[in-house]
C-alpha cells in the first residue's frame, strides 16, 4: 500500500514541465544554428562582393573586356602619377595609334608624362567612368586627348555592354530599364557576382583548363596595342561587315552621349585643355559610312560639334591622306606600327609640342 500510494504521488502531471523545457531549449538550439547558417551565408556573400566580385585585380587575371580594366588598373599603379601631364581617353584605335613611347618621340613631354586611358571596345560611357575611376590621382594633368568613333555613340548596344554592367549604378540602370531587362540590371546592381557571370565563369573554364595568369600584368603608359590581323581584315567585304556592326540600330541622344559631354565637362572645369579626335581609318571604310550611313554620321558629328563648342575643346577630324593599306593599317580602321608612328607624329606635333 505503502509502495502503490507513493508512485501514485508522482502524476503524468507532474513530468510534463521538464519535457516541454527540454523541448524549447532544443528548438532555440534550432533556431539559433538556423540564424547563425544565414548570417553567415550573408557574410560570405558580402565578402565575396567586395573582395573578389568587384575587384578589377581578379578580372585581371583573365584577358577580355573587364580583365583589361585590371590591366589598367595595375599599370596606372606603377607609374608615377604626379608625373602624368597628358592624358589618352579612347577604344582599340587609340590603344594602337597613339602609343606614349611614340608620342614622346616627337613631342615635349617624356614618355613618364603620357599615359593612355584607352580600352578595347570603349564606348563614350567608358570613357567617362574610366577618367572619373583616376581623376584624383591626375593632379598635374595639362592636356587630354579624347579619341572618338561613331560606334562608341551607338545607344543601342549600351545594354548588353559587359563594361556598362559593371560600371553602371542604380541610376543610369534606371536610365536603359524596359520590362524585358529589368530582372537583370537590378540583380546585377545588387549582386556583382551575378551581373559579372559570364566573366567569373569563363575564368573558372581557363582556371580548369590552366589558362589562367598568376599574376595581373603590368604595361607602362597604358595597355599594349594590337600588332596584328589577319589578311582578310584589310578588305572591302571587311570594311563594310565592320561599318555595319557599329550603326546596327544606330541611336543616339542617352548614356553614352551624356557620358561624352560629361567627361568634356569635368575636364574642362579642372581648366585641362581638350582635343576631341578621330582618328584616320582606311577609305574602304569611310566610304563604306559614306554610302550607307551619311545620315548617322552627320548626326555623330554635329553632336561633336556641339559639345566641344560648348565647352571650350578642339575637334579634329584627322585625314586618311598619306596612309596605305598594306602600309599602315593593320584592318580598315586600326592602324599598325607604322601607321602608329605616322599618327603618333602628327599629334604631336599638333599638340604636344
Amino acid at each position: 500500500m505503502n509502495s502503490s500510494t507513493s508512485n501514485s504521488k508522482i502524476r503524468p502531471d507532474d513530468r510534463t514541465p521538464l519535457r516541454r523545457t527540454t523541448g524549447r531549449k532544443s528548438h532555440k538550439r534550432q533556431v539559433w544554428r538556423a540564424n547563425a547558417g544565414i548570417s553567415g551565408f550573408i557574410v560570405l556573400i558580402i565578402l565575396l562582393e567586395v573582395f573578389l566580385f568587384r575587384n578589377l585585380y581578379f578580372y585581371g587575371l583573365s584577358p577580355g573586356n573587364i580583365g583589361q580594366l585590371g590591366e589598367l588598373k595595375a599599370s596606372f599603379a606603377h607609374a608615377e602619377h604626379e608625373q602624368i601631364k597628358v592624358a589618352i581617353f579612347g577604344d582599340s584605335q587609340s590603344m594602337d595609334a597613339l602609343r606614349p613611347e611614340l608620342l614622346a618621340e616627337q613631342s615635349s613631354y617624356e614618355q613618364a608624362q603620357l599615359f593612355n586611358f584607352s580600352i578595347s571596345g570603349g564606348s563614350a560611357y567608358d570613357l567617362e567612368q574610366v577618367y572619373q575611376q583616376y581623376a584624383s590621382a591626375l593632379t598635374e594633368l595639362e592636356s587630354a586627348i579624347v579619341v572618338v568613333g561613331e560606334h562608341q555613340f551607338n545607344e543601342s548596344r549600351t545594354v548588353e555592354d559587359i563594361k556598362f554592367k559593371y560600371f553602371a549604378g542604380l541610376r543610369d540602370r534606371l536610365q536603359v530599364m524596359n520590362r524585358d531587362n529589368y530582372g537583370e540590371l537590378l540583380l546585377g546592381y545588387v549582386f556583382k557576382s551575378y551581373g559579372m557571370r559570364t566573366e567569373w565563369t569563363m575564368m573558372i573554364d581557363k582556371y580548369q583548363a590552366g589558362e589562367l595568369r598568376s599574376e595581373v600584368p603590368v604595361h607602362a603608359g597604358g595597355l599594349p596595342p594590337v600588332t596584328w590581323s589577319p589578311r582578310q581584315s584589310r578588305t572591302e567585304e571587311y570594311a563594310q561587315e565592320t561599318a555595319d556592326r557599329w550603326f546596327e540600330h544606330f541611336e543616339m541622344g542617352g548614356l553614352r552621349s551624356a557620358g561624352f559631354a560629361s567627361l568634356i565637362q569635368d575636364l574642362r572645369e579642372q581648366d585641362i585643355d581638350v582635343t576631341v579626335i578621330q582618328l584616320p581609318r582606311h577609305e574602304w571604310f569611310e566610304q563604306a559610312i559614306r554610302d550607307n550611313y551619311a545620315t548617322e554620321q552627320q548626326q555623330y558629328r554635329q553632336f561633336l560639334q556641339q559639345v566641344t563648342d560648348q565647352y571650350g575643346a578642339k575637334l579634329w577630324l584627322m585625314s586618311n591622306e598619306g596612309l596605305a593599306l598594306e602600309t599602315h593599317f593593320r584592318d580598315t580602321n586600326h592602324v599598325n606600327e607604322e601607321g602608329a608612328r605616322l599618327v603618333s607624329r602628327q599629334v604631336a606635333e599638333r599638340l604636344l609640342r
